[in-house]
């Protein structure tokens, strides 16, 4: 079998032209997650009654959940309960009306929350606790000791592994494909219908996830860079 380099770049041009879907698909539920997940880190730190505990059975629950079925289940539940409600009310709306990208992000936020949640409750742990007791002492409350003093000494170490969920969701967005959304990858599978060039369309996807993953990562190290020269100069005046 030969390898159709000029094909390639047909597929590489088709992933390119979606590549902005991929990144809605991520970029959407990492905002999401980082705030969702930040709250419930905080929630189960601190112990907070019922709230706490129905967090922890939360994220024990979705994190066994594989994201396909995430997506599955909440893309028939919603064209159930939609297509339900129409026939009901005698709506003009039904579930083919719904655009599935939102369904997609939907799914992929729930996913994004429950792991970031976990990377942020370890970044949290993470901190000295005598950085609590120092910024207790000088008269701040728990929400400005949060705010002020331990959440910009935790983000520098949870960056590194939100690098990661952020990585992991733009490789997830793949599975969109499920219910007929058309990412980066399905973009370039797409061209390759016709003859069946798939091998192209996969190597052409592959490149195109690469750049995107290694240039995260080097944002992230510059990022990380940064951050860290902040935390030394909060945690000196702390001392």
């Amino acid at each position: 079998m030969k390898f159709d380099i000029a094909f390639m770049f047909t597929a590489l041009e088709a992933a390119l032209k979606y590549t902005p879907i991929t990144f809605i698909l991520a970029i959407v539920p990492l905002i999401i997650g980082i705030f969702f997940g930040t709250l419930i880190a905080i929630t189960r730190l601190f112990k907070i009654k019922i709230l706490g505990r129905v967090f922890q059975i939360i994220v024990v629950i979705f994190k066994a959940i594989p994201l396909v079925l995430q997506i599955l289940i909440i893309n028939f539940a919603t064209i159930g309960y939609v297509d339900f409600l129409s026939e009901k009310f005698e709506w003009s709306f039904a579930s083919k009306d719904i655009n599935r990208i939102y369904i997609v992000i939907v799914a992929i936020s729930i996913f994004s929350i429950v792991n970031i949640s976990e990377t942020i409750r370890g970044a949290l742990i993470s901190v000295d606790k005598g950085q609590y007791e120092a910024a207790y002492s000088v008269g701040l409350t728990r929400m400005q000791a949060l705010r002020r003093i331990i959440l910009p000494q935790a983000f520098p170490v949870a960056v590194p592994a939100l690098c990661n969920n952020f990585i992991g969701l733009i490789k997830s967005s793949s599975l969109a494909f499920i219910i007929s959304v058309t990412d980066l990858m399905n973009g370039a599978l797409i061209t390759a219908t016709s003859n069946y060039k798939y091998l192209e369309a996969y190597v052409a996807s592959a490149i195109v996830y690469w750049v995107i993953c290694i240039t995260i990562e080097k944002a992230s190290y510059v990022l990380e860079k940064r951050l860290n020269v902040n935390v030394k100069g909060r945690i000196l005046w702390l001392k």
